[in-house]
């Protein structure tokens, strides 16, 4: 047998490193094949709990919009009672029709920025026929409406009219209206000092008569400083003398006052557009707690 030449054992040893390359080949492709297997394997279990997890998260959304919902609706109807029975109370304890017309009107404008989202029904509160104890000259402070808000506290008088009204009249304007002049002597009015007057249409429609509302603006004035003392509150409540026309004659204004703090509306129009415009349109002043702690003193005085 003759020997192997060096070139035989180079090509065995290149036949040899050829098959252990081969065999390194397939191991890695299986490795490979295992890694992908296991990587495909991880992501099918990930998926399966990012479902898991999705169901669960929308079956407990469902079960907490039904609760929401749910606790809507009973608020909703407390709401509703609550509103009843203001009605009602407004029914046995009002003096008269213009403060049960201003209520409705008030309940109608709450009912209103509520839907249109524009306050939560906790920001706005409607109070009727409060009275406020002595204060030290012994006057007891009747108000018609007191209305509370995040931006403001407003007392209010309600008075059913028709005819005209002249507020913050003085002797400036008697070249304008000259019969306003014998009106202020014959009511001995001062002519320097602003007056209310309201020229009213008498039940025969053939007549009218002047009647001074300057007190009436005057007292619900000192109503609000009163409030505020009593109550201790931040501001001074904003005073609103409000004339609603009756179901048959209408009711106007000519307003002369150059006093920025009492406000003086005639007709539901005006009054919703002073609170639309005005109202919820300023800074903050009370919390819903601040409004929550004034309404339970105001009922400690009217139990």
């Amino acid at each position: 047998m003759s020997q192997l030449e060096p070139i035989h054992y180079g090509l065995i040893a290149a036949v040899v490193i050829a098959i252990i390359f081969i065999i390194l080949f397939f191991v890695s492709l299986k490795q490979r094949k295992n890694s992908l297997a296991k990587v495909q394997e991880q992501h099918k279990k990930q998926n399966e709990s990012l479902k898991s997890e999705h169901k669960e998260k929308l079956d407990h959304e469902r079960v907490e919009n039904k609760k929401v919902l749910s606790k809507q609706k009973e608020e909703h109807q407390v709401e509703i009672s609550q509103k009843e029975r203001e009605i009602d109370s407004l029914k046995i304890f009002s003096k008269n029709e213009g403060e049960y017309i201003t209520d409705r009107h008030l309940l109608d404008l709450r009912d209103q920025l509520v839907n249109e989202r524009r306050i939560r029904p906790e920001d706005m509160h409607i109070m009727a026929n409060i009275f406020l104890p002595k204060d030290p000259l012994g006057k007891v402070h009747q108000i018609d409406h007191i209305v509370l808000t995040r931006t403001g506290i407003y007392v209010i008088d309600s008075n059913l009219v028709n005819g005209h009204i002249y507020h913050g009249i003085t002797e400036q304007q008697f070249s304008e209206f000259p019969i306003l002049g014998q009106v202020f002597e014959t009511l001995d009015l001062n002519p320097k000092k602003e007056q209310t007057l309201l020229l009213e249409k008498q039940a025969s429609k053939k007549s009218a008569a002047f009647h001074d509302y300057t007190d009436k603006v005057k007292e619900v004035d000192e109503t609000s400083e009163e409030l505020q003392r009593q109550l201790e509150l931040k501001y001074t409540p904003t005073p609103i003398i409000y004339f609603h026309p009756d179901e048959v004659d209408e009711a106007t204004i000519s307003n002369y006052s150059q006093d920025p703090n009492i406000k003086v509306l005639v007709g539901e129009q005006q009054l919703q557009h002073f609170f639309n415009k005005f109202v919820f349109h300023g800074r903050f002043q009370y919390s819903v707690e601040d409004l929550e702690r004034i309404m339970d003193e105001l009922e400690k005085f009217n139990p």
